[in-house]
């Protein structure tokens, strides 16, 4: 930011009826007198969009292709022109600030100010409180931690379930140690019994070497013996395959129980009440749009007349002065307290406008109101169709799964059988075998054979039930190995739980002392307005009824006004029971305390204050005398009568007529 040590230029062309008009501001209070109150008003709002602001509509003004603002402050320059585009204005250039949030609220004091309307209408004050405090920050980080300590639920809750597995598992790994042990004592068994068969062959065979036919019988025997090691074999591929084939079954017939179980908790399709919800949804919606349309008239209407009733002029009483010089009414009657209507051209009691104004805004509320209940609706139905498209997509999804794993069980029954017909095909052969050679070996030929298939069939049997048991024992480590990190996500569910506590403790401090500051500033500026009536003007943080079910419910900030009798005694008051006058000054009263609290000072050394027309001139001056002290710049729009009761230090600065 530049520093502000001498004056500031402002200049200003083609915006309302500034044709080209240039004003310094020197350090202190500026006070815009005289000319028309449009033009003064024109003035303030030129200045603060060069500041930085986009609040105040000044792109409608703009009369011409080149319309500009021009800000000259601290040795630098800051402008931004307005050109008109497919029917529209567009603003573009360098202003003062980046972002002006808190000095649209705080500092650029016009009579659209939302600070001070927010007052005047008795809204919740909470935003202009904390606008510069960073609750959002820390309501984010608790809404990331209720969302892991959401995923911590679910997995301790994972955890639990699994913990019911381990207990089977254990079981399992000691009936399957059990079982190799026995296997391994059957295999050692089976071994010794083949040594010794072995043996008494070798024996045999070398007292049978004389004989004739021996290399001829010893050859059959040898090729039926490679035989049935060739069909053993095959015989236990074939078994191996055809026991994963039926654990697929198996697998396939649980699945399609649960899809047929899920679908049978399924609603049947949810096309009517599909149908239903659209038609419900475009009903709603073009209501919405009605009450939209509705509310945008409303406000156009109320902010064109805030506008001139707040500046003090009135476009019939513009346009008869244009047409006639000998026309001297500006708006306002001689006593003050009626003005030119600026629909019919009569005149009529300032307090009968203001009345049609506070009916345009019951209507723009409860018309706002409508149009929230409408949109929780859409919200519904919309929430509704999505879960009934969801249902109806699941339900697809199922049938379609549930299809496919038909067929594949229908596969697999079929790769089933052939493999069980395989299987009686070999066993009947190795029958045959067995018979052949029982009728044409020796015995003992026979008994090897016998053996050795059933050192086989064990060291076969031995090997599943080993890789089994390592399945069982990795199963089994990495279940106790996520049963071991369930103290550690207990330990992280403890202590998301304190640090969303000390986050919640955290805002709550936060919004207190927001809420004790400006109490302690409001005080400060009514003590310096003495004023006889508004005795105190406090916030009061009050629980939101519809947030109290929610995990971090929020608060109201409600203005409290307390009044003083004749005599001395208080009593508590609402606003609108306040008079114009008095409302636009708690206004005020809340606005300068923000800038005070939110210290907007800093941010940009121009404070503005503009319809200033409603609030009585002593307490007009008393406000600015309060102010001066803590912007670099005051600027006050005031007209000719009031600026008189201003000392006559202050800088006066007359706007053309």
């Amino acid at each position: 930011m530049a520093t502000t040590n001498g004056p500031a230029r402002l200049t200003v062309a083609g915006i309302g009826g500034l044709d080209e008009t240039t004003v310094e501001f020197e350090r202190g209070v500026t006070v815009l007198t005289a000319g028309d109150a449009a033009d003064r008003t024109t003035l303030l709002r030129s200045l603060v969009t060069a500041l930085g602001s986009d609040e105040h509509s000044l792109a409608r003004d703009a009369d011409t292709d080149d319309s500009r603002v021009e800000l000259s402050v601290g040795g630098e320059r800051y402008a931004r022109t307005f050109e008109r585009s497919h029917g529209r204005v567009v603003a573009s250039g360098d202003p003062y600030l980046d972002d002006s949030t808190a000095a649209d609220r705080f500092a650029f004091l016009l009579g659209s100010n939302e600070a001070r309307r927010a007052v005047a209408n008795e809204r919740d004050l909470r935003e202009h409180v904390l606008c510069t405090v960073d609750t959002d920050a820390v309501r984010q980080e608790i809404a990331d931690l209720r969302a892991e300590r959401a995923e911590l639920d679910d997995r301790v809750g994972e955890l639990a379930a699994l913990e019911s597995e381990r207990p089977s598992l254990r079981e399992r790994r000691d009936e399957l140690d059990a079982t190799i042990e026995r296997l391994e004592a059957e295999l050692a068994d089976r071994q010794a019994t083949l040594d010794g068969i072995e043996s008494a062959a070798v024996e045999a065979d070398a007292d049978a070497e004389e004989g004739p036919d021996t290399d001829a019988n010893g050859s059959d025997a040898d090729a039926r013996q490679d035989r049935r090691r060739e069909l053993n074999a095959a015989l236990d591929d074939i078994e191996v395959e055809l026991e994963a084939e039926r654990e697929s079954l198996d697998a396939l017939d649980a699945e399609i129980h649960e899809i047929e179980s899920e679908l049978d908790s399924h609603p049947a399709d949810p096309a009517a009440e599909l149908d239903a919800l659209t038609d419900e949804l475009a009903d709603s919606r073009t209501r919405k749009r009605r009450l939209d349309a509705d509310i945008t008239d409303v406000q156009r209407t109320l902010r064109f007349n805030e506008r001139f009733l707040t500046s003090e002029t009135s476009p019939v009483a513009a346009v008869s002065e244009a047409e006639s010089e000998n026309d001297e009414s500006d708006g306002e009657s001689d006593d003050g307290d009626s003005v030119v209507c600026w629909t019919c051209g009569t005149s009529v009691p300032e307090a009968s406008i203001e009345s049609t104004l506070d009916q345009l805004r019951t209507l723009r509320d409860d018309r706002r109101e409508e149009r929230a209940e409408i949109e929780d609706r859409i919200e519904r139905l919309q929430e509704r169709r999505s879960e009934l498209e969801s249902l109806r997509e699941r339900r697809c999804d199922l049938e379609t799964r549930r299809e496919e794993l038909r067929r594949e069980r229908a596969e697999r029954r079929g790769r089933v059988e052939d493999l069980e017909a395989r299987c009686d095909d070999l066993e009947s052969e190795i029958s045959d075998l067995r018979r052949d050679a029982e009728t044409a070996e020796p015995d003992g030929r026979a008994a090897l054979l016998d053996a050795h298939r059933e050192v086989n069939r064990v060291e076969f049997e031995l090997e599943r039930r080993r890789e089994e048991h390592d399945t069982v024992v990795a199963d089994l480590d990495s279940l106790e190995a996520e049963l071991d990190r369930r103290a550690d996500l207990e330990m992280r569910q403890d202590e998301i739980d304190d640090r969303i506590d000390d986050l919640r403790g955290r805002i709550e401090q936060l919004e207190r002392t927001a809420v004790s500051e400006f109490n302690d500033r409001m005080a400060d500026v009514l003590d310096a307005l003495e004023h006889d009536r508004l005795a105190r003007v406090w916030i009061e943080r009050q629980s939101d009824d519809d947030a109290r079910d929610s995990a971090l419910p929020s608060r109201r900030f409600v203005l409290h006004i307390e009044r003083r009798t004749d005599d001395g005694k208080t009593y508590e008051d609402i606003i609108d029971h306040l008079s114009a006058s008095e409302r636009e000054l708690v206004g005020l009263v809340f606005a300068l305390a923000g800038y005070s609290v939110h210290e907007v000072y800093d941010e940009v050394p121009f404070l503005v204050l503009d319809s200033l027309g409603a609030v009585d001139a002593d307490y007009a001056r008393k406000l600015i005398d309060y102010a001066r002290t803590a912007a670099d710049y005051l600027v006050a729009a005031l007209p000719d009568p009031d600026a008189r009761t201003l000392p006559e230090s202050y800088r006066r600065v007359r706007v053309a007529d």
